[in-house]
């Protein structure tokens, strides 16, 4: 009985632990606030189109970061840092890149798990241009 009282004590001390910072989350799309909103047709066609990014990447990307975050995507920018800026581990689960991998399969299929963990990404612009070449390359 103890033993199970125990794990089931331990277990809500980890899911606090691999859970995202709500407040954190909050304090990060307030700051957000004083951007202009862009859909994810006006987020490719000003910041990727350019680039040489795919659409399909750029909406994947809008779309499923989002997810991952909560963060207003409609908002960020590509020179945001992920983590200075947008403190990516901190506002998201602890397995976010799985999910990553696992929706990049299923949209592209294209498996990018193992490479995904070679790339110390800095800023948005950098994280989607990875997610681009991983199709044209």
């Amino acid at each position: 009985m103890w033993h199970r009282l125990k794990n089931f004590v331990s277990s809500f001390s980890t899911y606090d632990d691999l859970s995202p910072d709500v407040n954190m989350r909050q304090q990060v799309n307030q700051r957000l606030q004083d951007r202009p909103a862009l859909n994810s047709e006006e987020w490719f066609e000003s910041f990727y189109k350019s680039n040489g990014i795919s659409p399909a990447i750029a909406a994947f990307a809008y779309t499923h970061l989002a997810e991952y975050s909560e963060l207003d995507f409609s908002r960020v920018l590509p020179s945001d840092r992920l983590e200075e800026d947008l403190h990516w581990t901190n506002v998201c689960w602890f397995d976010w890149d799985l999910s990553l991998c696992d929706d990049f399969y299923h949209h592209f299929k294209i498996d990018i798990s193992d490479t995904l963990a070679d790339f110390n990404f800095v800023t948005i612009e950098e994280f989607v241009s990875f997610l681009n070449c991983q199709c044209n390359g």
